[in-house]
Order: C-alpha cells, then structure tokens, then sequence
C-alpha cells in the first residue's frame, strides 16, 4: 500500500499527504519548496505545514525562511495506527459483553429467540438449567461436556429438580453418558439410531431449547429458544416416547 494511501486512512487530505509525504522525501525545506515539489498552491501549503506541525507529524526549524522537518513514520505514524487497534479491541469486548448480556437478560415470554455461538449459546443453557424449578430433560449426542453447564445440572440434581439424559449410544462416548449418571441424572440410550445435527432441552414443561449444528463448525451453532407451553408440551411428547423405547445405562 503507497504512504498516501496509508494517511488518507488516518484522515490525511488529499493535499495534506501529499505535503508530508514530500517533505518525507526532502528531508527538510520551506513551504514553498515543498509546495512546489508536491505540485500545490504555495498558499495551502503554509496551512497545512502548521496543521502538521500542531498534530505532531513534522518540527518547525527557526531561521528565515521558516524550514520544516517530517518526523519519521515509525515515531510518527504508527502510535496512531496502534491506538486504532487498541480502540478497535476495546470496541470488540464491549461487542461481546453487550451479546452476553443480552444473552442472560430476563427473557420475553411466548417467543422465539435465536443465539449464534457456543459461548453465548452456552450461557442461555446454563441460565436456563439454573432457573427450572421442576424438570430438566436433555436429549443430546453425549459429546463433550461443557463445564459450566454440567456443573449447573450437578447443582439442579442437588435441589431436587428432576433431570433426564437421553441420547444415541456410541461405545466412543460411553464415558460422557456415565459422567451424567454419576451426578444423579437418570440415564437412558438409544441403540442403532446414529448422531443427529440436532440437540433439545426442555426446562419446567414451557421452554424449549434447540440446538442445530454442524459436526465441522460447531462453533457457529445456532440455538432457538421458544418460551412456549404448547411447544414445549409437543417435545415433551416426542422425548417421553423415546425415553420409553430407550434402555438404561448400564
């Protein structure tokens, strides 16, 4: 990328570039050297060397006539360049806080919210579990297990909330599916039935959270929240037919 471009990034003028950019080159010299050089009116160049000379970009050199001199891009440039990315980074948390918080804010009742990303994603499901008073169902593919949200399940078991595990058996993962047996969720398996892209939560009979995600991105999963009776009613069906069909875990 050429220098002008650069300064023109930084809020560089046309003209006011094209000056320090000169004067880069020259070394030292008088406005209107470095106007005639630069291919500008001499007039606009008095102005913008002292504009210049205010920001820090160049020194005044006393003496008649007036000389200027370009500090050097590295001292000159790059602290801005640098405070740009550090105000980038900032604005980048506060992006991420505000998603948090949006994320564990009370919830509108009757509807349907999405959440993109597991570590928001994660926080809805551990809120969730944290707030069920009655019942927590799980149907998942017993993958890896989320700290936070099983030790949020752990603590469910302990207040006497009633929570089942239900999921496809895999002999790779057996070790997931004794974890939760082993806090005291009631554990069941399905034989022969493979792994969906899909996983479901049910809290209290009135929350549904379904969980899509790809096996190569799922980073990127999306949940859909429905705070909803009669959806919740319907799923509750579909997991209490499977839990039927299912076997204990051993």
């Amino acid at each position: 990328m050429e220098i002008e471009e650069v300064l023109k990034e930084i809020g560089f003028s046309e003209y006011k570039a094209k000056i320090y950019k000169t004067l880069l080159s020259l070394i030292t010299a008088t406005p209107r050297e470095v106007a005639k050089e630069a291919n500008i009116p001499a007039t606009r160049a008095y102005g913008i060397l002292e504009e210049l000379a205010k920001e820090g970009f160049v020194v005044v050199l006393p003496g008649k006539p007036v000389r200027y001199r370009a500090l050097p891009l590295s001292s000159a440039i790059l602290p801005i360049l640098e405070t740009k990315v550090n105000k980038i980074r900032e604005l980048e948390e506060k992006v991420k806080k505000a998603e948090e918080e949006i994320a564990l804010s009370p919830l509108p009742k009757k509807e349907i919210l999405f959440f993109q990303g597991w570590d928001v994603i994660k926080k809805v499901i551990k809120k969730d579990v944290a707030d069920s008073k009655e019942e927590v169902l799980f149907f998942i593919k017993f993958g890896k297990i989320e700290k936070g949200i099983f030790e949020e399940l752990e603590k469910a078991v302990k207040r006497k909330i009633k929570v089942r595990v239900l999921g496809p058996y895999t002999k790779e993962r057996e070790l997931s599916m004794y974890q939760y047996k082993k806090i005291g969720c009631k554990v069941k398996v399905i034989n022969g039935l493979g792994l969906p892209l899909t996983d479901f939560s049910l809290f209290d009979k009135k929350i549904l959270d379904f969980d899509f995600f790809s096996h190569f991105q799922k980073r990127e999963e999306l949940l859909v929240r429905i705070e909803d009776e009669i959806t919740a009613k319907l799923f509750k069906q579909i997991f209490e037919k499977l839990w039927e069909s299912a076997e204990n875990l051993k």
